[in-house]
Order: structure tokens, then sequence, then C-alpha cells
């Protein structure tokens, strides 16, 4: 009887990735990381890498399947199949898209790697069905998951965090130096779009007309004169606009990350 050789029924791709900052870094390079995923590999399952999938000069930060290498992986995986990266960050660089990007592997029936960082310890693996009672396993590749989803959950609502603090600031920086930021223009400034590299932003300019009637309402104000007066008083001094207390009101309110000052 001819015994036939065992069949693989799974591939085994490599993933690698490098962005143009960290082409000269130690550890990073192309050639390296192909070098410790070819070693794990065939220390593994004796086996040279089937396909390579190469992001070169692409950020981490960039969803994995907006990448050209990634996306293009996520589209050939089949159920069986090993991925393996040397490192967690190589293969993204946000929390939030691995969180959202590992359930989908996992439901496809694949085994995803990070070798330099967790050994032979399957960040993503195939879910077995669930035993009950005596025949019931502990299955640390399991655990281990369920850990690091657990730590990248807690590091996207840091990331979150981070990027808002940011954005608040950047917003904090433009408003300080006299640009529109967002919402309508208020009573007493026109825009003015500028462009500032690749991006458009708009400064606020005074239209001195107006702004002499804001100082009328501060002055108001400063008597102790409600809103609904002041609208009265003004519409008295002018017939050119018609004004409405919530006019006044808008006017009188202080502006938080606004190109503006409501002090006169």
């Amino acid at each position: 009887m001819i015994v036939k050789p065992v069949e693989y029924k799974h591939r085994i791709y490599g993933y690698v990735r490098v962005s143009t900052q960290e082409q000269c870094r130690s550890g990073v390079s192309i050639d390296q990381q192909k070098q410790l995923i070819t070693n794990f590999s065939m220390g593994k399952y004796g086996r040279v890498i089937d396909q390579w999938f190469i992001d070169d000069g692409v950020s981490g930060t960039t969803d994995i399947l907006e990448r050209p290498a990634s996306k293009h992986l996520t589209d050939v995986i089949e159920e069986h199949d090993v991925v393996i990266a040397t490192r967690l960050d190589r293969f993204s660089r946000s929390a939030q898209d691995l969180l959202s990007t590992i359930p989908i592997l996992e439901d496809i029936g694949i085994q995803l790697f990070f070798c330099e960082q967790f050994g032979d310890m399957p960040i993503v693996h195939k879910k077995r069905a669930k035993v009950h009672g005596i025949d019931q396993r502990f299955d640390m590749n399991d655990m281990v998951n369920k850990i690091m989803l657990m730590v990248l959950s807690a590091v996207a609502e840091i990331e979150h965090a981070n990027i808002r603090d940011r954005f608040g600031e950047g917003k904090m920086d433009w408003a300080s130096r006299g640009y529109h930021i967002g919402g309508g223009v208020p009573y007493g400034w026109r825009p003015i779009e500028e462009k500032h590299g690749n991006k458009r932003r708009v400064r606020l300019e005074e239209v001195a007309e107006e702004q002499e009637w804001i100082r009328v309402i501060h002055k108001l104000r400063k008597r102790g004169r409600g809103f609904k007066y002041i609208a009265k008083e003004l519409n008295s001094l002018q017939n050119e606009k018609e004004w409405h207390y919530r006019q006044v009101e808008k006017v009188c309110k202080p502006r938080k990350y606004q190109a503006v000052s409501t002090q006169h």
C-alpha cells in the first residue's frame, strides 16, 4: 500500500511593515523582520513562508484595511491559514483598529502570531466549540487572547483621549491666532478664507459698524439691563436690523474655543 504524504491544509503568510521614519532603526528593517518570521516558521512548522505581504513606508496608524499589503492579506486568508508578524506594532499601532480586526480574523479561523513578542502563543486562533462539565479544559490561548483584548480596550480609550486632547489644543491654538474653528460666524465679524499648506482656514475680521453695536450691548449689560430691554433699546436706535433678545444673549455669551472676545 502506498502511503501518500500529508497534504498541508493551510498556507503560511508573513506580514512585514516599516514606516519611512523607521527605515534605519535597529530590528525594524524589512530584511530583519523577514528573517525573524522565516526562522519562526521553520522552527514551528518546518516550512518557509508561502507568501510575503510587505507595507514599505506605511505608517502603522493607518488602518489595516487601508494599507495595500495588509488589505491584500485580509482578502486572501482562509480558514486554517497562519499569519506571522514580528510584533504587534508591525501589524497595527492603533488599538481601536486591532480591536475591530481581531474578531474578524477569529471568525475566519486563522492563527496570528507575533513571533518576536509572544513566541508561539497565537494572539488570534480559531475558536473551539465550547465544552461544559468535566470535559471542559483550561485554554491558555483563549485566556491570553482575552487579556490582550482587555489591554487593547484600555489602550484604545487612552488613544481616544489623547486624540481628543490634541484636537482641542489645536483648536485653541488656531482660535488664539484669530481663526474661526467651527459653527456660525458670530455677529461683529466677517470670514476671510486663507490657505495654510494644503488646508483652508477662516480668519475672522472685525466689522467696524457691528462692533459699535456690540459695545453698546455690553455697556447696557454692565448697567444691569436685561436682554429684552437691550433688544428693545437697539431697535429704537436703528432700523437696519431687527434685534431679538435671544440674539442679544448670544452676543453676550462667552465663547469657548472661539476666535473672538466677548469682553468690551
